[in-house]
């Protein structure tokens, strides 16, 4: 389930966000006190079977757009189907924007939009 970042989750999402790039503690800060400030917003990812956040994703909601900037799982959530399960519920949040992703998070965001493309019935060779 898709939540929308408050304060009171500062410290989970640090937690999250404590994995690379953002190892340095300021820089991480600094990105979550920009989310504030910025069209810059962060989400946080509740796995609903254990009743715990396991994800958090940084977008940039554009006016036709929403880039996903950054994008974090615990370990044991890492899975495909977490991440596509949290970009869908990206897509539901923002039905009328295209998901798109950085240099570093293209790569998962065209996984999970061909993905998406084929489960619709969608064949991009014909």
């Amino acid at each position: 389930m898709l939540i929308a970042y408050r304060k009171d989750y500062q410290k989970i999402a640090m937690g999250l966000l404590s994995l690379p790039p953002f190892k340095d503690y300021h820089r991480l800060k600094a990105a979550i006190d920009w989310s504030g400030e910025s069209d810059q917003l962060i989400y946080l990812w509740q796995n609903e079977t254990i009743g715990q956040f396991t994800g958090i994703v940084v977008v940039s909601v554009g006016q036709d757009y929403v880039l996903v900037r950054h994008l974090s799982f615990t370990p044991s959530d890492r899975a495909g189907k977490n991440v596509f399960a949290l970009l869908a519920a990206l897509q539901e949040r923002y039905p009328q924007k295209r998901i798109m992703g950085t240099l570093t998070t293209q790569g998962v965001v065209t996984n999970w939009a061909r993905d998406r493309y084929y489960r619709q019935g969608g064949d991009l060779n014909g």
